[in-house]
């Protein structure tokens, strides 16, 4: 155990994705590149049409499980098998690309508040070219632990007992918290963990935290987060890294550039479906 459990507080970076998306990037960077095996995370939060109604046309992605988790507003969704859907607030929408496969994700909405999360998750060597597949993972189907003060939405992983739904090819926990006084969350040895504070404000280790922060922690600590404002929220997501070469190119996360330079050339020739 590490005296101090905070390794390093991000802030993220304002861009602009898909057909002109306004989002907060905070893995998948200049700055950071990934938290392995999180290659990336973006929020998307506006009440503001203009920031979202664009969308995410269709666009390819190898290599990767993507995950869209919805907390207010709908997004609707299709690839290039025929899958489809709608995401409603609280739904998550778990795609591991594999092998290959192209998507769209437009907001089914015209007005109102859409927030949510984009997140990365880079498939390791032996599973880069699995078949392609879906979870939608619904609020009904998402278990919620509640205890002192205390709502922690369990979407993949296990907290107190309760199992997230999610079957996923990267074991990772991925919670999202509202906080009352006080939690204690663990950073697993061999593990990379962090949180990103989305509402309000929590203190770590006697350091005040706002909203749009992210933090990383040393593995093999329990963490005491404290809230310090009304309605503080944020998400804890933690994995095992990979420990194996990566190399990015757009929406394709592959383990060599000669890898990246094929996937390129199967969706140009129409094989990436």
């Amino acid at each position: 155990m590490n005296a101090k459990a905070i390794k390093r507080i991000i802030h993220g970076s304002s861009v602009s994705d898909g057909a002109g998306v306004r989002l907060n990037r905070l893995i998948g960077t200049s700055e950071l590149d990934n938290i392995d095996p999180f290659f990336l995370l973006d929020e998307f939060r506006s009440n503001n049409p203009d920031d979202y109604i664009a969308g995410f046309p269709m666009h390819p992605h190898r290599g990767i499980e993507t995950i869209t988790y919805m907390v207010e507003g709908s997004f609707r969704h299709k690839d290039s098998r025929g899958g489809g859907g709608v995401l409603n607030a609280g739904d998550v929408q778990w795609m591991t690309a594999g092998k290959g496969i192209q998507h769209e994700e437009m907001p089914a909405m015209e007005k109102g508040q859409l927030w949510g999360y984009q997140l990365w998750l880079n498939l390791p060597k032996k599973f880069k070219m699995v078949e392609p597949k879906y979870q939608h993972i619904t609020t009904e189907n998402t278990p919620v632990y509640e205890q002192s003060g205390n709502k922690v939405i369990v979407i993949s992983g296990s907290f107190e007992g309760l199992q997230g739904a999610a079957n996923n090819y990267v074991p990772a926990e991925y919670y999202d918290v509202h906080l009352g006084t006080t939690i204690k969350m663990h950073a697993k040895k061999d593990y990379n963990s962090f949180i990103y504070i989305h509402s309000g404000a929590a203190r770590i280790e006697n350091q005040e935290i706002t909203a749009g922060s992210m933090v990383e922690f040393h593995e093999g600590n329990e963490i005491l987060i404290e809230s310090s404002s009304a309605n503080t929220g944020f998400l804890f997501l933690s994995a095992k890294p990979n420990n194996e070469p990566y190399a990015r190119g757009g929406p394709f996360i592959m383990n060599t550039r000669e890898e990246i330079a094929q996937a390129f050339d199967d969706y140009q020739n129409g094989k990436l479906f």
